[in-house]
């Protein structure tokens, strides 16, 4: 069944799919927020501001805080019923007086006033933004609205991982010049649900990151991050994600 984004993160049992009690920060989520605060030590920049964008119900915040400790998070989604949620699990654990939470869509983003040291893009957000131009929109918003030397961490489907998917955008690869839209988009969503989507391959990834403005990029996926700390992963099986650092 063909359903739009924002209702599709608006149904209850995909809030609960996504909730505290389904999941908890992943270990290559955990590398990213690691990496980040490596990074800013380097840098000798505290961290006093973080910008989630696509936070649904609030499950990255747990990691964020524990590595990053900033002393403020705007977090934002898409869907009002998200936020909800968002709400209870942040008194839940304490973070209300140090998490902003709101409703708003990435792609059209306007609170551009306020500055960060972080922006995150987790939870595959951009995956489900199936249009370049409102892509590269959420690209220059988070890019806007870092301070400078800031950085920005996130994740998102990758087009190479299981055989049918490799195969899948292989083939559409090939048939490039016959398509109606990018060779990235694909169905996305779950329980019976298809919303349109993007899958990203490390080239294009990168082009959104340069054009606009981001530098010290670097992308992985999980295999070859799982190959570097010599943990077992099987590419052929796994959703193979992106992940990605940048800076300002």
């Amino acid at each position: 069944m063909k359903i739009e984004n924002k209702d599709f993160w608006e149904r209850e049992d995909v809030i609960h799919s996504q909730d505290k009690h389904m999941t908890s920060t992943s270990d290559y989520e955990m590398y990213l927020y690691e990496k980040a605060q490596q990074y800013f030590s380097q840098m000798k920049i505290t961290v006093k501001k973080a910008k989630s964008f696509g936070c649904g119900t609030g499950r990255e915040l747990n990691g964020i805080i524990a590595t990053l400790s900033p002393e403020k998070i705007v977090a934002t989604d898409i869907a009002e019923n998200m936020i909800r949620k968002a709400e209870v699990n942040v008194q839940e654990w304490g973070f209300q007086d140090r998490v902003t939470l709101g409703i708003a869509d990435a792609t059209k983003y306007t609170d551009t006033q306020e500055s960060y040291e972080l922006v995150t893009l987790m939870s595959c957000t951009l995956t489900y933004i199936s249009k370049k131009a409102d892509r590269y929109a959420v690209f220059k918003t988070s890019y806007d609205i870092l301070k400078p030397n800031g950085c920005l961490v996130g994740v998102v489907h990758n087009q190479v991982g299981t055989p049918q998917k490799t195969a899948y955008f292989l083939l559409r690869r090939l048939l490039k010049p016959f398509l109606k839209n990018e060779v990235g988009n694909r169905t996305a969503g779950f329980y019976g649900f298809d919303v349109p989507g993007y899958y990203f391959s490390k080239k294009d990834l990168l082009e959104h990151l340069q054009d606009n403005g981001f530098k010290n990029v670097e992308i992985k996926s999980l295999s070859e991050l799982y190959k570097e700390t010599n943990q077992p992963y099987n590419r052929l099986k796994g959703y193979n994600n992106l992940v990605f650092f940048a800076t300002k």
